[in-house]
């Protein structure tokens, strides 16, 4: 088997620094910064001699990490499922615990580390609340710490660390220089301080979405062209050409590893040509929504700053697959619902970074879902907060219904609740297997009716997995790497 080319060169988008301080008596000595490098959901990180350290956010997925002490080479692996759904080679073997641990320990090899001094730490694979009979009855994460454990000790490598399974989501750290494992649960690294609330009114809600940069109008024409059976893409692209700033970030993100990766796209034309009529609408109303979500910070709904984008990204890709699949709504229209199905999560982000440490508190709470923790700190919730936002910006009812019912899609109308349940599926999957992006907490019950609305089974589950969009959602696309400075005690 050919080594990936993902397993080195393109791991993560997410860099961080992490402020490093002496105590010496009462007073703290800045010793410099550690950068954070984020392993996202179907990928590993390898290196030898390094100063970084690497972190996994995990939930149902697995977190595997190796290090020599005798060498300083390590690695860390963020695992998506036990094993390929089929019988052919996987496109992305390093998303399986069965094909992707081995690639770990033969990168390892190769950069020099030995089998014998090998140390393992292994976490996630829980099962994260609230959970259904079909959680347990599938336990996708057992399976993978089951085959990551057979594994490892096949190949002779101590296990020295082990927290998996549960009923929370945590980070594995692994500091590179100095081969020390970390496990936390997430929600604490948010909960800081108790800090005094009030709860936005409606008018403040209101003069918030007032006060928002907002969607440009000619994305908004551009998207509401996008979902008509007659757009054209002469219509697009002379819409585009209104708006100059509009124009720039599309091709932008046209050349960045979304879309063309290394090709080079210097016009509208260009893109047209080279990455077809429907792809380039997509980029126009992707660089328009990333701008709106880019709004929030990483101390309220995301844990890093462009987390809600990526987020939304991913389940507009998974949703449009799923709608490929059943053939029971028009995948252009899953694809734009899923990018926007968080919107009113903008809104509330606004007022959340006070709260925070109470909001995230009550969302790890086993009975506390994430409508209930909103309606008791906001008075509202985002899905009614993004259908006032969806309303004023006269989006169509279909997409309005995805954006108020993705939570709970049997509230849907009875024309729209297939779109709403692919929604609400698209964005259940995302949240139980790419933990890391934003914090929520979808309800499992309807699982059941989604599937059997959709025409499918349990059986088709892991097969769903299987289409979260990797390659998407672990570009390098440098608009959301950021720096975080951290000034406070350690």
């Amino acid at each position: 088997m050919s080594r990936p080319k993902i397993m080195v060169e393109t791991t993560s988008s997410l860099m961080i620094s992490k402020s490093i301080s002496l105590r010496i008596g009462n007073s703290y000595i800045r010793m410099g910064y550690q950068k954070i490098e984020h392993i996202t959901a179907g990928q590993f990180r390898v290196q030898k001699a390094g100063t970084e350290i690497f972190q996994a956010y995990l939930a149902t997925c697995l977190g595997v990490t190796l290090y020599d002490r005798a060498t300083k080479t390590g690695g860390l692996i963020h695992i998506l499922l036990p094993e390929p759904p089929g019988f052919s080679e996987p496109e992305f073997p390093e998303k399986y615990a069965s094909t992707g641990i081995p690639l770990l320990i033969k990168a390892l090899i190769e950069l020099g580390a030995y089998p014998e001094n090998l140390r393992a730490c292994i976490a996630g694979g829980a099962l994260v609340g609230p959970i259904s009979r079909q959680d347990i009855s599938l336990d996708i994460g057992g399976r993978s710490a089951d085959i990551a454990v057979s594994i490892l000790e096949s190949a002779g490598i101590k296990i020295i660390k082990s927290e998996t399974g549960g009923f929370f989501t945590c980070t594995l750290e692994l500091n590179m220089a100095t081969g020390k494992t970390a496990i936390h649960p997430v929600w604490m690294e948010s909960c800081k301080s108790e800090n005094a609330f009030v709860a936005p009114s409606m008018a403040d809600i209101i003069k918030t979405i007032d006060t928002l940069r907002p969607i440009p109008q000619a994305a908004l024409k551009i998207l509401r062209t996008f979902q008509s059976p007659q757009c054209h893409i002469s219509d697009i692209t002379k819409e585009l050409a209104r708006d100059q700033v509009l124009s720039g970030q599309t091709l932008k993100l046209c050349n960045s590893a979304f879309f063309s990766g290394s090709l080079k796209v210097d016009t509208l034309k260009e893109a047209v040509l080279l990455l077809g009529e429907e792809t380039l609408i997509k980029s126009i109303i992707m660089a328009a929504v990333h701008n709106y979500y880019n709004q929030t910070g990483s101390s309220g709904y995301s844990l890093c700053r462009g987390g809600l984008f990526f987020h939304a990204v991913g389940v507009a890709v998974l949703a449009e697959k799923i709608a490929e699949k059943t053939g029971l709504c028009q995948p252009k229209s899953a694809y734009t619902a899923g990018l926007l199905h968080d919107i009113g999560k903008v809104i509330l982000d606004q007022y959340i970074a006070d709260s925070a440490p109470l909001f995230f508190r009550k969302l790890a709470q086993e009975t506390e879902s994430l409508l209930s923790s909103e309606e008791k700190i906001f008075g509202i919730t985002h899905c009614h907060a993004g259908t006032v936002l969806a309303k004023k910006w006269n989006f169509s009812d279909n997409i309005t219904e995805a954006i108020q019912h993705h939570h709970l899609p049997e509230k849907a109308t009875k024309e729209n609740q297939s779109l709403v349940f692919i929604t609400y599926l698209a964005d259940l999957i995302l949240e139980k297997f790419n933990t890391g992006f934003e914090l929520e907490k979808m309800q499992t019950k309807s699982l059941e009716s989604a599937l059997d609305h959709l025409g499918l089974t349990m059986s088709d589950l892991p097969a769903l997995v299987d289409l979260i969009p990797i390659n998407v959602l672990n570009s390098d696309e440098p608009l959301i790497s950021q720096k975080v400075k951290n000034d406070g005690h350690p």
